[in-house]
């Protein structure tokens, strides 16, 4: 008996033809205030994971790889592709100075790279113009990004000036000059800001291979969950036994440990947008069964339980939750869809609050968290409504001799 009174209760809670019209609304409006709780949260999901997949995507292809291997002898042409979990693996030198030319100074870090190093992966991660970079004379070719190339007011074909330090145990200085073959613009502020290109015969001269020399080594994704069977691989090639290699989240470990904590700092501000939604829900329940309390003491009159109460009130008020939710995450995916177009047009403004944020990365919607703040939204509603649901045990069958 108690279910299907329960569902008969239900049914009279949210039909139209049994409501008054401020009942109606009521319905309507606490189910748009829950959407618009939603959609704003959907559209920062969405937002946050693709910018910091963006930036790690960036990260790993531009400038470290997943797999640095240190080794100061080339491995990448001892390293076989075919029936492998390995994309690319690039010989590459690394190392810092200052560069600067008639008008300003940047410090930067230099990167030693091949005329191939730049396969569909990376090319697909940056834009630039120019020509590909290759020795030429005693003069190193570089690739400044368009960021460090306005700063300092140069353009392709000029020539700019490397102060460098070999190493941390050395006090000379060395001066370089280079020309300007190329230009790229990878549409994250801070990597552009520091990264140069410079042709790996130049690179190799001016930084010793034994500490600044390093395999750099992209895989497919099929393999990101398991490097260390990666450089197994490498060292069956190699031949020469163990490797000693760091994964794409040591190199940069403060960058990445940013990342996560961001990430964390953001989920404790949609948990506590959360909590003050479950205020709103639970709000809403309180208003039904003040406008009910003669018709709960009717149905109590007539044998209803309180339990029986209880479970129609809050099927009905989590009813209107599950279909405020579904609206707002529906109308969130909608407009997150378009999200690219929006970032690009952004972009395009050139607003100087904008250049330390990427807004060209690929918008991709992952159902985990969307699903994990659906679930985290119905369970703290599920328990604010509870509170409020309490009343119905106080309501006597004495309340029908109260007068409106």
């Amino acid at each position: 008996m108690k279910i299907p009174f329960s569902l008969f209760l239900v049914g009279r809670l949210l039909s139209v033809r049994f409501q008054s019209r401020y009942d109606r609304m009521r319905l309507l409006r606490s189910a748009l205030l829950i959407s618009l709780v939603m959609i704003p949260l959907v559209l920062a999901l969405i937002f946050m994971d693709g910018m910091m997949d963006g930036i790690t995507e960036k990260y790993i292809t531009l400038q470290d790889g997943h797999i640095q291997i240190e080794f100061p002898e080339r491995l990448d042409e001892r390293i076989h592709f075919s029936d492998s979990s390995i994309l690319s693996a690039d010989y590459v030198v690394s190392g810092f100075g200052i560069v600067y030319s008639r008008e300003a100074t940047a410090e930067v870090r230099i990167k030693g790279i091949g005329e191939d190093y730049f396969n569909e992966r990376r090319s697909s991660q940056l834009s630039f113009q120019g020509s590909a970079l290759q020795k030429e004379g005693a003069v190193a070719s570089v690739m400044l990004s368009t960021t460090v190339a306005s700063q300092l007011g140069v353009q392709i074909g000029d020539r700019v000036a490397f102060m460098i330090v070999p190493d941390s145990s050395s006090a000379v200085v060395r001066p370089v000059l280079a020309n300007v073959k190329a230009l790229y613009d990878s549409g994250y502020h801070e990597l552009d800001s520091s990264l140069v290109f410079m042709d790996i015969e130049s690179a190799l001269r001016y930084f010793p291979k034994e500490k600044n020399a390093r395999t750099e080594i992209l895989v497919h994704e099929g393999a990101l969950s398991d490097l260390a069977s990666v450089v197994t691989q490498i060292e069956s090639f190699n031949g020469s036994g163990t490797l000693s290699y760091a994964t794409w989240d040591e190199f940069n470990g403060t960058v990445y440990r940013n990342f996560v904590t961001s990430r964390q700092v953001i989920l404790l501000v949609f948990l506590m947008i959360l909590l003050v939604a479950g205020v709103y829900v639970a709000s809403i329940a309180q208003e039904l069964i003040q406008d009910s309390i003669q018709s709960i003491a009717l149905y109590k009159t007539m044998g209803a339980t309180t339990i029986s109460l209880f479970l129609a009130f809050f099927t009905a008020v989590m009813t209107v939750t599950l279909l405020g939710m579904t609206v707002g995450v529906g109308i969130g995916l909608g407009i997150g869809s378009q999200l690219a177009v929006v970032l690009s047009w952004l972009a395009k403004t050139g607003l100087p609050g904008l250049q330390y944020y990427l807004l060209d990365f690929p918008v991709v919607i992952s159902w985990r968290p969307i699903l994990t703040i659906c679930a985290t939204m119905l369970v703290i509603c599920s328990v604010t409504v509870q509170f409020s649901l309490h009343r119905i045990r106080k309501i006597s069958p004495l309340e029908l001799l109260q007068q409106d």
